[in-house]
């Protein structure tokens, strides 16, 4: 709330209304002197006060900034730097007493404003029957809220709720075990809870995979579902509930977003008050001071938040000073991250040292590496969903309760058949149960919604461990996870909430699905180097085109290059995965391809952008009229999958650097123009072209309006940079050129698109009875 600034003659901070100020620093400890090895540098005393001050990591004594610190990781110290003049210095204890005198003032309209808002928060919604809580966390946070409500609300008015994620460390044990009774002592009142999740975090850990900054699991299994659920199970399933919490703005750009007061959650009434959110680190400091709160001692280890020791937000830094305090905090999880970096390709001890302490295994963003035993794959028609689950962790007959009615019976060979009644569809299911295995079939679904929702039953049917965060979710309490999953049906109201809190409907099967993050694709990372390092070539197709089904037995190429060039042709639609036989499009294009070579470039290189990770990447990455080298785009590349190792992100730039140098898609589509020295690339330049075909464009914007499920665009919304596919995005074409050509298509005697020709030619409307694979046999048929 107020700004700060040193006050170097006591070697203390003052509080500002001024608008100048520093970064609010927090206060140092001798025990973070030792664990750093300043003890060897500077004399100071073993004083319960603090030494200095520190900003991130410079520290300063009477505002002056005499170190530095930098690196450190669990296998490193960090490396000190002293500024000159301030070596051998000799440290006194800050003198607190009158470091808090000399705030006190705005202290004490920092204490007042934030009692006004508690009690505030208290009457309003004490009139609409809501109790009270507070969430403590044993860190600095949570201790002032702890306090401040104290002051205010009468102690058998709320009550404190302890999160207890089993990965505290122990000075936050000892901290909460003070507090309780600190408080209890002198309002025995109050009543303390502890909210856990079921299982400790390391088997937690083992059927999730480890937490990443891409799959940060861990908060709603560890933190969030059993605080709430506690919340449901200790008081009733329709308390309204107001929590007074200690998240501050300072904290993330996240939480800079939050209000002070958040409204209602779906799953129950809860709302979040936050009366110190716009607080800074300095007055919560020192109003713990001021106030002489049970400050957790991890603090003064060097810690600037307290919470998971094994968290991966956390940096390097937090981890050397955690595993100082304690030697063996890390000892069940370590092996647990060896195994996961022995996995990823990684053998000796430095490398897996450098793996864990550098903080590699935080970046994991797929299931690569995991240990899973379930597993589930789909096919699929219009109306019909056939899973075959190995090893599934739950019951789909319970799970499916959820959606609707069920009705099941056994048969006499052991297969259960039965019907759901989901709204107003009645679907058909068959049940095949063998050892490890179990064959799901579901019929006479009528659209897409329902199916979706089958899917992710499905899932959970799959990968469910009970981690309680479906049961958080429901609104009825009529799902329960104790001893597995059980729905009751009658108080079921089929919400769905349970369904899509996350990707697919379950947390585990985000978490250990292989396919990680991208723009619109559903990318899959296990096939980025599908090709190995061979490009799809110009006489490869040619002589795949001539020579059609019995290409396989009647080609030069050599083992690894019929499989590279098998991923290709799938990749381009141009064969079946399965069969490897031609599929429609591609017996179109076989045609096309006697007189109009260039057009089947087109197409393929427009299927690569939906079925190509490493060409969809491209397309989406790399900006037109750019140019790179080869050694940058495999840096890029290698950003943007951190979890991928760099020969399997090699192997894919090769591959693709390949397709540009030996096809039409480099230097005539100009995808990719080389510049060369003898055999070597130098760069690649993404120029983008006006020359494709007005039929190129409708196949693009109708494979376009499949993947949106659309039929109407507008020409402005093709070239935004967020668009998935389309004529821009895929070909670099220029605006005038791109309507030019859509005038033409209108004009069309089949009129396979329409668009409003006003001055600026903004809008255009697909026909629903075409589809892209029609628009490529319009285009054969008239070669």
């Amino acid at each position: 709330m107020f700004n700060v600034k040193w006050d170097e003659d006591i070697n203390g901070i003052l509080l500002t209304s001024n608008n100048s100020g520093i970064n609010p620093p927090r206060p140092v400890y001798f025990e973070e002197l030792d664990i750093l090895g300043f003890e060897n540098l500077w004399e100071y005393p073993k004083s319960q006060e603090p030494l200095l001050w520190a900003i991130g990591r410079r520290y300063y004594y009477k505002g002056q900034f005499v170190a530095l610190i930098k690196g450190g990781h669990l296998y490193e110290s960090p490396k000190i730097t002293i500024k000159e003049n301030f070596k051998g210095l000799k440290l006194e204890p800050i003198d607190i007493k009158t470091v808090i005198k000399r705030n006190k003032e705005f202290l004490f309209v920092l204490e007042n404003e934030t009692m006004d808002f508690i009690e505030f928060i208290y009457r309003k919604y004490k009139k609409e029957d809501y109790d009270f809580s507070v969430s403590f966390s044993g860190g600095k946070d949570s201790h002032v809220i702890l306090d401040l409500v104290t002051r205010v609300l009468p102690p058998d008015e709320f009550k404190v709720i302890f999160s207890d994620t089993t990965l505290e460390n122990y000075n936050t044990y000892k901290n909460v075990e003070n507090t309780i009774k600190k408080y209890k002592k002198n309002h025995p009142e109050i009543q303390f809870l502890v909210s856990k999740p079921p299982k400790k975090a390391l088997e937690f850990f083992r059927d999730f995979g480890l937490p990443s900054r891409f799959h940060r699991w861990c908060t709603p299994v560890l933190k969030t579902a059993p605080f709430n659920n506690l919340i449901k199970n200790y008081l009733n399933d329709y308390t309204k509930v107001v929590v007074y919490e200690g998240v501050r703005a300072e904290e993330s750009n996240r939480r800079s977003t939050y209000d002070r007061i958040a409204g209602a959650l779906k799953h129950f009434s809860i709302l979040n008050a936050r009366p110190i959110l716009y607080w800074n680190f300095s007055e919560v400091i020192l109003y713990i001071l001021y106030r002489n709160l049970e400050l957790n001692p991890s603090y003064r280890y060097g810690l600037s938040r307290v919470g998971c020791f094994l968290c991966p937000n956390s940096s390097e830094l937090s981890e050397y000073i955690q595993k100082e305090m304690a030697n063996n905090i890390y000892d069940d999880y370590i092996p647990l991250i060896s195994e996961y970096a022995h996995k990823r390709g990684l053998k000796d001890s430095k490398s897996i040292n450098k793996f864990i302490g550098t903080g590699q295994w935080k970046k994991r963003a797929g299931g690569r590496g995991l240990n899973n035993s379930s597993s589930i794959n789909f096919s699929e028609s219009e109306n019909s969903i056939k899973a075959v689950i190995i090893n599934p962790k739950e019951s789909f007959i319970e799970w499916i309760k959820v959606l609707g009615n069920v009705l099941y019976k056994e048969k006499a060979n052991g297969d259960l058949v039965g019907e759901i009644r989901i709204e107003d569809n009645i679907c058909s299911f068959e049940i095949n149960i063998k050892s490890n295995k179990t064959i799901i079939k579901i019929h006479k679904i009528q659209d897409i919604q329902i199916k979706n929702k089958l899917k992710r039953i499905l899932y959970k049917t799959a990968f469910c461990i009970h981690c309680g965060v479906c049961e958080a979710e429901c609104s009825t309490s009529s799902l329960r996870m104790q001893e597995g999953v059980k729905v009751s049906s009658h108080f079921c109201k089929k919400c769905g909430n349970c369904l899509y809190h996350s990707t697919k409907g379950c947390l585990v099967s985000k978490s250990v699905d292989e396919g990680v993050g991208g723009s619109k694709m559903k990318r899959k990372t296990r096939g980025i180097d599908r090709y190995s390092t061979f490009g799809m070539r110009e006489e490869w197709l040619t002589e795949f085109l001539t020579f059609e089904d019995d290409w396989l037995e009647n080609n030069i190429l050599g083992p690894k290059q019929i499989k590279a060039m098998i991923n290709w042709l799938v990749d381009a639609q141009l064969i079946d995965s399965k069969t490897k036989s031609f599929t429609n499009i591609g017996s179109f294009i076989k045609q096309i391809n006697r007189n109009e070579p260039l057009f089947v470039w087109s197409i393929i290189w427009n299927n690569l952008y939906y079925n190509s990770t490493v060409i969809n990447w491209y397309c989406e990455e790399v900006d037109w009229n750019s140019t790179i080298t080869k050694n940058e785009l495999k840096e890029k590349i290698s950003l943007f999958y951190p979890e991928l190792s760099k020969g399997t992100l090699s192997n894919a730039i090769d591959a693709m650097v390949n397709t540009f140098d030996r096809s039409p898609i480099g230097n005539i589509l100009r995808m990719g123009i080389l510049e060369k020295k003898g055999r070597i690339v130098k760069s690649i330049r993404k120029y983008g072209t006006d020359n494709i075909k007005p039929f190129v464009i409708a196949y693009s914007l109708y494979k376009l309006g499949e993947h949106y499920e659309r039929y109407d665009f507008t020409v402005s919304e093709l070239f935004d940079k967020n668009c998935a596919g389309g004529p821009y995005k895929i070909f670099g074409i220029s605006r005038d050129e791109l309507e030019r050509i859509l005038r033409g298509l209108q004009e069309d005697r089949l009129h396979v698109l329409n668009v409003d020709l006003t001055a600026d030619l903004d809008n255009i409307r697909l026909r629903d009875d075409l589809t892209s694979e029609k628009i490529i046999k319009i285009a054969q048929e008239r070669v």
